[in-house]
């Protein structure tokens, strides 16, 4: 009798219909989006096979509902035709989406519900909501300065659990006396975030800033003003807000200066992988104290002569 063994070594393991689903949903959004795809096998090189929509897209329609109470919103595909170029393919990508106007509550639980109808597989999730917009700035409220070093002020709301503030600086620029020519743009002076302690709301929270720094950053991110002539608008203050699963999520994935390469793998997607959960945003505008509007009008090269009303 001969004896003899198999010498291939088998490296991939038997496919295996495994669901990925991102979905952050912002209340206050007209329209909410899910990316909602499959892991792919390959024998050949990852990357090239995610460039390819039928690696990731899944051939039918899928099932997918948010449940409230008696409350029911049904999500159908959508192509879209803005994704960023990355790993996966672009610039067209099919997501799910819902008319969602007016319809989600920041003070409910969400129940996501996605059903496979040729494999009988069921996912799911579920995510209590916030609404960024009832944000109040206890500093600035009415004018903001940058002639001295400042904390922007809030109160932290129910539910959310990381904020992040965007100082954005809106101006007019127009080739000198030529209205024909007016072209409206902006400046971000994005900070880091900020993690509130509970999810309860009302704790008071606030983001310093160094005064100077606002005009460096103008410095840097507009071009000298060669023939044109500019007009400074208002500061727009955006404060983004995540929810403590999206938080959990960006802590996890964050980059580290540990020597340990492996990492936690974090999803909240019941029998599948991926994240759904909570975002939204507020702010307001704001006009700038007299001393500001002086400071920028001398900035050199930049040629701010005035203000706007837009």
């Amino acid at each position: 009798m001969w004896v003899s063994c198999e010498k291939d070594v088998k490296i991939l393991d038997d496919f295996k219909d495994i669901t990925i689903v991102y979905g952050l949903m912002n209340p206050n959004d007209s329209i909410s989006y899910l990316r909602i795809e499959r892991a792919f096998l390959t024998h050949g090189n990852i990357f090239e096979s995610a460039q390819i929509a039928d690696s990731n897209l899944y051939p039918y329609k899928l099932d997918v509902k948010l449940k409230s109470g008696n409350q029911v919103i049904i999500f159908d595909t959508v192509t879209i035709f803005n994704k960023k170029e990355g790993i996966f393919y672009a610039p067209k990508m099919q997501v799910y989406y819902a008319v969602t106007k007016g319809k989600l509550n920041s003070n409910d639980e969400y129940q996501l519900e996605i059903n496979n109808p040729k494999t009988g597989s069921h996912i799911s999730s579920k995510s209590n909501f916030h609404d960024g917009s009832k944000i109040r700035f206890d500093y600035p409220n009415y004018s903001i300065s940058f002639e001295s070093d400042k904390v922007v002020e809030f109160k932290s709301i129910k539910n959310a659990r990381t904020y992040q503030l965007n100082l954005r600086f809106h101006y007019m620029e127009q080739v000198v006396n030529d209205t024909n020519t007016r072209a409206y743009k902006y400046v971000d002076w994005i900070f880091p975030t900020y993690t509130s302690l509970s999810l309860t709301g009302g704790e008071s929270m606030g983001v310093p800033y160094i005064g100077e720094e606002f005009y460096t950053n103008l410095m840097n991110n507009i071009p000298a003003a060669g023939n044109l002539e500019r007009y400074y608008g208002e500061i727009e203050l955006i404060l983004s807000t995540a929810d403590d699963t999206f938080n959990t999520y960006l802590e996890v994935n964050q980059p580290s200066s540990s020597l340990v390469i492996d990492r936690p793998e974090y999803t909240n997607i019941e029998n599948g992988y991926g994240i759904f959960a909570g975002r939204s945003n507020g702010g307001g505008f704001y006009k700038m104290n007299l001393q500001t509007k002086s400071r920028i009008k001398s900035l050199p090269d930049l040629n701010f002569v005035d203000g706007f009303v837009k």
